[in-house]
């Protein structure tokens, strides 16, 4: 209570001191979700546990635990309120407030607002000034996304960021990201912080969009930042890492898009053992999907890929992102790159199988399908397969099929609820490689009611 008292407080001092120099204007839209899950082969989802597609033998097999591995069922909410504080038609500024933050889940008392913080979190927060030559964003704002969904996972983060005023058509930004300070906390750290820079522009006229883009990241953090104390036995003392990403979203004709996305890095991670060489890092992920629109029906055909490292103890680093895999927010299939179920998408954090599977890559393909019944009923279809792009010596590469059936029904013009049904016929690349192990296919039912504002 007392943050969002403190919260109300600051926003109206920030109202009452601009207020005598212009008229202001607060718009604000939002959203409320509730989410309900049932999932056969749980392993603690709700958390970070994923699932377990094995039998009973092979899971205490592989786990060492005595139990048998059974169904995980919860619901969870989140609540988001956007203000954007209109100052004037030069500055605004701009935020996102989680009253319940994301994947709260109900019953949890950790999770519940409490006098010490609790939930309540103010996400984001910017300022926003047209100048003469440019737009400037600054503060904490939107980051984690790029081009289409593929490798986003959506976040925040603290930037300078300037967008030039171009020739029509064309667009372009460059900013400066603060990922960790450590200089302004040890006196002998003058320069161990980490950052990221990176500069963007693209071309947009009738039914072409496409973007070039190029990033830095240095690393460059000796510390163990839970203790504030030099890390002991800290793998690596300085990361380098260099991007190179594209995008391109084209019409082909009245019906058909073409997009299409990639993203390249490469460089090097400098041992805290200098007798070590470097360990340099080269992975590519990318992305291409034939969209097309029929009035009623829209479909998808899509490829995705990022890169996996099979042999992780050798000198490359090859594996796109073990942490993220195809990101938080690509999210064609049910399960596979469901958020719920932490494989290819590692929003809820490492686990046994999504981990493993991370670190081997993946080549996917999907097909879906959307139709209109009527203005208020939606019907969807889809299915998907997978394969390791690098898996370990002696596993197979084949992470089976999965086939997915929802709807979408239009309670109100901003009330919708969904169902969904996912069923995973698990591949041999679950047996890790031993042939005795045996697997267990998983399914998903969720449903899902979401109220825009």
């Amino acid at each position: 209570m007392k943050k969002i008292l403190a919260t109300a407080v600051a926003l109206g001092l920030v109202v009452g001191v601009a207020a005598s120099a212009s008229a202001l204007e607060l718009k604000i839209k939002g959203s409320y979700q509730v989410d309900g899950y049932y999932l056969n082969q749980g392993n603690g989802a709700a958390g970070d546990g994923g699932v377990i597609p094995w039998n009973d033998a092979t899971y205490r097999a592989i786990t060492g635990k005595t139990g048998t591995p059974g169904n995980d069922d919860w619901y969870e909410h989140e609540f988001r309120i956007k203000p954007n504080l209109i100052i004037n038609d030069k500055v605004q500024i701009k935020s996102d407030i989680r009253l319940i933050d994301s994947n709260t889940v109900w019953g949890h008392q950790a999770d519940l607002q409490t006098a010490n913080g609790g939930n309540m979190k103010v996400r984001k927060l910017w300022l926003l000034y047209d100048s003469p030559i440019g737009r400037w964003e600054i503060g904490r704002r939107p980051a984690g996304s790029w081009g289409s969904d593929f490798v986003n996972s959506g976040t925040a983060a603290d930037r300078i960021m300037f967008r030039p005023n171009l020739p029509e058509h064309w667009h372009g930004y460059a900013f400066l990201e603060k990922q960790l300070e450590n200089d302004a906390y040890h006196s002998n750290l003058d320069d161990n912080d980490s950052d990221y820079y990176e500069v963007s522009a693209g071309y947009t006229k009738n039914r072409t969009n496409a973007w070039l883009g190029a990033g830095l990241t240095l690393d460059k953090d000796p510390v163990d930042t839970l203790y504030k104390q030099p890390a002991i036995g800290k793998d690596f003392r300085k990361i380098t890492t260099y991007h190179t990403m594209g995008f391109v979203q084209q019409g082909l004709t009245d019906n058909l898009t073409l997009v299409g996305e990639f993203d390249y890095k490469w460089g090097h991670k400098e041992f805290t053992d200098t007798s070590k060489p470097d360990l340099d890092i080269n992975a590519w992920a990318y992305f291409a999907a034939l969209a097309g629109n029929y009035g009623n029906l829209s479909t998808t055909l899509g490829y995705a890929h990022i890169d996996g490292d099979g042999n992780p103890q050798d000198n490359t680093d090859h594996a796109y992102d073990v942490v993220n895999g195809t990101g938080a927010d690509f999210q064609p299939l049910y399960i596979l790159t469901g958020s719920a179920t932490d494989i290819l998408n590692g929003d809820r954090g490492p686990n046994l199988v999504g981990t493993a599977v991370r670190q081997a890559g993946v080549d996917a393909f999907v097909a879906l399908a959307d139709y209109q019944t009527t203005d208020k009923l939606t019907l969807h279809g889809g299915v998907g397969a997978g394969w390791a792009d690098d898996a370990p010596a002696g596993v197979d590469d084949a992470y089976g099929w999965e086939f997915d059936l929802g709807a979408a029904y239009k309670l109100y013009k901003n009330l919708t609820y969904e169902v969904h049904f996912g069923y995973w016929a698990v591949g041999d690349f679950a047996k890790l490689g031993n042939p005795d192990f045996d697997t267990q296919d998983v399914y998903l039912v969720s449903h899902h009611l979401t109220m825009k504002f």
